[in-house]
Order: structure tokens, then C-alpha cells, then sequence
């Protein structure tokens, strides 16, 4: 179940910010960048989950960017008969995000995020950012761009997935390897 918590302090939360690949173009060495995401850390809220806790389910509408912060997390997909199949299990020491696109706009989740253990995360409303990002634009754009480019890998690897069994189909169909 989720439980709202107490948030890491700015200063320990810093350099995790800035070593995510949706923020890796600032710098906590920038006094500049250092007041922005000090102003973008007062947007965000704190949650913790227990082990088995849903954290977004995928087909619900989401409005929340989710940054893992301690613990871990698997990450589920359902086939077409609706059975799940786990296709990542990921920690706090990897560069964790997930819930981006509902920045741009609200999202279908396109996954279900299981809590592995107890797991803290960061949770920052799509509304709020868009906001905020009408005083920090830069951040704004930068965050969407990775967001885009993000986007743009996933469609690129599903083409590429849907073109291999495509091929796969047609040499079954035709009898050959």
C-alpha cells in the first residue's frame, strides 16, 4: 500500500537527480542549476511501498513521474491472453525513472511497477512540472527532449521486434530457416 514519507534532504537527493539521464544535462557544480532543481525538489512528493505493493498498474491513467530512490522494483507486461510476464527487475543503483510520458500529458501506463521488498520513491505530478517549467523553460526542454528520445528507442526496438517475427512467421509459413 502506498504510504507517503519524508523526502530525503536536497542535498543527498542532488547528486541522484543529476545523474539520471532526464536530468544528466545539469550539474550540481552549477549554482544556477543547483537553485533550479532545489525549486523542482520542492515539486516532488515521497512514497514507500512494501514488498508486492503496486506502484502504477499498467492501463491505468497516470500523472505521475516516479523516481526510485531506495529498494527495488520489477517491472510487468501482459501478453494478449492476459497473462503478466516480468521483463525487467531493476534497483536503486541503476538510473531509475519510470511514468515520464505523464509529463507530456496524462498516460495509459504501458507496464505495472511492482515493489520487490520496501522501496522508496520520488513522485513529481505531470501538472506541477508543466508549471514550473513555465519559470525553468531550459529544464523544460531538456527534460522533454530525453523524454522524446526515450520515446523514440522504444518504438525503434518494437519495430525492430515486430520485423523479427514477422520474418520469423513468414520462414514457418513457407517451410523454411
Amino acid at each position: 500500500m502506498r504510504m507517503p514519507t519524508s523526502k530525503i534532504p536536497f542535498e543527498e537527493a542532488l547528486p541522484r537527480l543529476v545523474s539520471l539521464s532526464i536530468f544528466d544535462d545539469f550539474s550540481a557544480e552549477k549554482e544556477e542549476d543547483v537553485e533550479m532543481f532545489k525549486a523542482l525538489y520542492e515539486k516532488f512528493g515521497a512514497e514507500s511501498y512494501d514488498d508486492g505493493d503496486l506502484i502504477i498498474k499498467e492501463g491505468d491513467s497516470g500523472q505521475n513521474l516516479y523516481i526510485l530512490s531506495h529498494g527495488s522494483i520489477q517491472i510487468f507486461r501482459k501478453t494478449q491472453f492476459d497473462d503478466e510476464i516480468a521483463i525487467a527487475d531493476l534497483d536503486d543503483s541503476f538510473d531509475v525513472f519510470f511514468g515520464e510520458a505523464a509529463l507530456v500529458d496524462q498516460d495509459q501506463r504501458s507496464a505495472t511497477v511492482r515493489a520487490v521488498g520496501k522501496c522508496e520513491v520520488l513522485v513529481l505530478n505531470g501538472e506541477d512540472f508543466v508549471n514550473f517549467c513555465n519559470d525553468y523553460p531550459r529544464l523544460g526542454f531538456c527534460v522533454y527532449r530525453k523524454i522524446t528520445k526515450r520515446m523514440q528507442q522504444v518504438i525503434k526496438r518494437s519495430y525492430k521486434d515486430i520485423t523479427t517475427l514477422y520474418a520469423a512467421l513468414f520462414r514457418e509459413i513457407e517451410g523454411t530457416d
